[in-house]
């Protein structure tokens, strides 16, 4: 009987559960981002048909809201705009568009699916602003993240949190 030294199955078996996601540009993420702005705006506009004229007013502030959530998520542009996730000893990282790179945290409210996620995270070093992010992993319409990424971020996310739970 021969013995395999361990060294040998390193080469063969990635031991590296690193995650390192690139967000690119989608539509679907921008339209999902943006989706409950046009609701909104869409209730505000019936409203002041149906005779509450004052709530025509809301609607362009909601507007305004689903294009900013629009160039965010889907566009990436802005100083705000998540371009990257990458997780390295435990903590996640988000890399931001104006340059910097951020610790945070996936807030409870965080939303996570098969093939979409909605992310909402908070920098480690604050509870009072936030990073929305829609991730979307999906073959027939374009997503914006690899699904081998998508689906160890996921994981990740899931088994972080259960940990987390116990102690």
């Amino acid at each position: 009987m021969t013995l395999i030294s361990s060294a040998s199955w390193t080469s063969f078996f990635p031991v590296s559960n690193r995650i390192d996601i690139e967000l690119s540009r989608c539509v679907g993420a921008g339209c999902l981002a943006a989706a409950p702005w046009v609701a909104a705006s869409a209730f505000v506009l019936i409203a002041g048909a149906a005779g509450h004229k004052w709530m025509s007013v809301l609607a362009l502030p909601a507007l305004i809201g689903a294009v900013f959530q629009f160039r965010l998520n889907g566009l990436l542009a802005g100083p705000l705009a998540v371009l990257g996730l990458h997780q390295d000893q435990g903590t996640l990282y988000a890399r931001l568009g104006n340059g910097q790179t951020v610790a945070v945290n996936a807030s409870p409210s965080s939303r996570i699916c098969s093939k979409a996620a909605l992310l909402k995270l908070h920098p480690a070093t604050s509870r009072y602003s936030t990073y929305p992010v829609v991730l979307l992993s999906c073959k027939g319409i374009t997503g914006n993240v690899s699904e081998d990424q998508f689906r160890r971020l996921r994981m990740w996310l899931r088994l972080g949190r259960t940990q987390q739970s116990f102690e």
